[in-house]
């Protein structure tokens, strides 16, 4: 009985842990794209250390290098990228 309420207690603690909303942190200016390329329209600017709500990265190539675009999301509920040149946060890859 209490093996059971243990293991229960576990898979309990594993499934907050996925669900935790992860964040990014700009420490920097930087710009907000509308998706993840310096080609895309720029949508605002990140506020300098202030959390961003992130779901995940992609990745881009630019001259031969990874540029990781972090996928944040926008105060009015829409979505937006930043680099990683300014930017960081632990979330998974897309």
């Amino acid at each position: 009985m209490y093996l059971a309420i243990i293991r229960l207690f576990i898979i309990l603690g594993i499934a907050l842990a996925i669900c935790e909303a992860s964040y990014v942190l700009c420490l920097q200016r930087v710009p907000i794209h509308s998706c993840a390329s310096r080609g895309c329209p720029v949508v605002g600017n990140a506020i300098t250390s202030k959390r961003y709500p992130c779901d995940c990265f992609k990745i881009e190539k630019v001259l031969g290098k990874n540029q990781k675009w972090y996928k944040i999301e926008l105060p009015d509920g829409k979505h937006g990228y930043v680099t990683n040149d300014h930017c960081s946060g632990s979330v998974p890859q897309c």
